[in-house]
């Protein structure tokens, strides 16, 4: 059942690839026999199949989270991407600001405090990059 398949290889994609392999055959065989043995009891094949899915539960229910890291950790090239996408975030954001207030407020300027604070965003995700460049270099 394509369903299953893809469920299971779905659920276990940050397994070690060494184990992967195993570990989709037997779990796909297992839900597979599960949904044959609720439609013999009268479920529809989509019912069985929702039903099996939903009793499964996730990957992290069967193993220890020491076992396997199922979420990859971020690299330096994440982080940097994060502190480019904050900053040119944040500079439309405050090209945003700036134009609204010279184009409707000539009088008062106060886009400078909202740009202060749209600032901390790019500083942030500046700091954890920096952090995480020391830890690995």
């Amino acid at each position: 059942m394509k369903e299953i398949d893809n469920f299971v290889k779905h659920t276990f994609k940050h397994v070690p690839k060494e184990e992967r392999k195993e570990i989709i055959k037997q779990v796909t065989e297992i839900l597979n026999e599960k949904v044959d043995d609720l439609m013999e009891k009268g479920y529809s094949e989509q019912d069985a199949i929702d039903k099996t899915v939903l009793e499964f539960g996730t990957a992290e229910d069967y193993y220890d989270a020491q076992d396997f890291t199922f979420h990859k950790p971020k690299t330096i090239a994440r982080y940097r991407n994060d502190f480019l996408f904050s900053l040119f975030g944040a500079l439309i954001i405050i090209a945003m600001l700036v134009f609204t207030d010279l184009y409707y407020t000539r009088q008062t300027i106060w886009f400078v405090l909202p740009t202060l604070a749209v600032l901390w965003w790019p500083l942030a995700t500046l700091y954890r990059f920096l952090n995480k460049k020391d830890q690995e270099g």
